[in-house]
């Protein structure tokens, strides 16, 4: 079933001004543990959300009965939602049609992994650590996003991707590695394992540090880790509004170092490549820090 042929089913289950956002899923995962994979997990879905909106009052429900008697319910309880909704006079509407960006993200080899590639792959992981016990997964999935609304907007997206995840750990040693990316063949599984196990051997003898000030030096994952709870609040409109964001106030100022430049770009196919957002607008880079200037932050409608 084609994730845009749901959204525009639900959209039609809906009277008047209306959203639908359609998700179809396909995904298998290979989970290991104490070095033997012990867990394989398949997951086939499909979710579809409506949003239902009445003057300035909106209603937002979902499910993933796609039948005609699972999306008519669907619209009756979105409909439900947006009349006993209070009124939001800043509500913009909801989005036009627009032309989204090409992206790259859809591999069709990654698409054909099935449970026995996937159990492969982590095997491949566990072998590369040797002895040390290792712990984690290697999953990989294909999806489709679509968005249909009232206003003529009809948008979709076939996207891929991949992880190993390995946790190399016993009582007294410990080492953490991964990989993703939209193409299998760009995911290393034993490169993965072989780092994890690697960290875990540096760590022998390690012996832990008594309260204090202490210079660090932050390896990619840790760093990755700050800017992800960055992005939760300070990155993003919301919470700069709220002024409840980092950046609040500061916007134009240097508030980093002149090394550090950050940006949201979800169409550098380094990534997972992204065309357009849950509102169906299509992406664009955004320069969220420059030279350590606080320049902007990431918005929907």
């Amino acid at each position: 079933m084609k994730a845009l042929e749901v959204a525009r089913a639900a959209l039609a289950a809906a009277d008047g001004e209306a959203e639908a956002v359609a998700h179809v899923e396909r995904s298998g995962l290979a989970r290991f543990a104490g070095s033997e994979v012990h867990q394989p997990t398949l997951i086939e879905n499909v979710v579809v959300t409506l949003r239902v909106v009445r003057d300035s009052r909106s209603g937002v429900a979902t499910t993933n009965k796609v039948d005609g008697e699972g999306l008519n319910e669907l619209a009756q309880r979105a409909a439900e939602g947006a009349e006993s909704a209070p009124a939001d006079e800043t509500f913009p509407g909801l989005a036009p049609p627009a032309e989204t960006p090409q992206v790259e993200g859809d591999d069709e080899d990654t698409a054909r992994l099935g449970p026995d590639d996937q159990a492969r792959l982590a095997a491949a992981a566990i072998d590369a650590a040797g002895d040390m016990p290792v712990y984690g997964f290697f999953t990989s999935a294909v999806s489709e996003l679509a968005v249909a609304s009232s206003t003529g907007l009809a948008v979709e997206q076939r996207m891929t991707d991949a992880t190993a995840l390995v946790v190399a750990a016993d009582e007294d040693r410990s080492g953490y590695a991964e990989q993703t990316a939209w193409r299998a063949r760009d995911v290393d599984p034993a490169a993965v394992g072989r780092q994890a196990a690697e960290k875990a051997e540096r760590t022998a003898g390690s012996s832990k540090l008594g309260p204090g000030t202490h210079r660090a030096v932050l390896e990619p994952y840790a760093l990755a880790d700050l800017i992800e709870y960055f992005a939760h609040d300070s990155f993003g409109a919301l919470g700069l509004l709220e002024e409840r964001s980092y950046l609040s106030g500061r916007l134009g100022e240097r508030i980093f170092d002149e090394k550090i430049s950050i940006a949201d770009d979800s169409l550098d196919e380094r990534g997972l490549p992204k065309a357009f957002d849950f509102e169906g607008t299509p992406k664009q880079r955004v320069q969220l820090i420059e030279n350590g200037v606080a320049r902007g932050v990431v918005w929907d409608r």
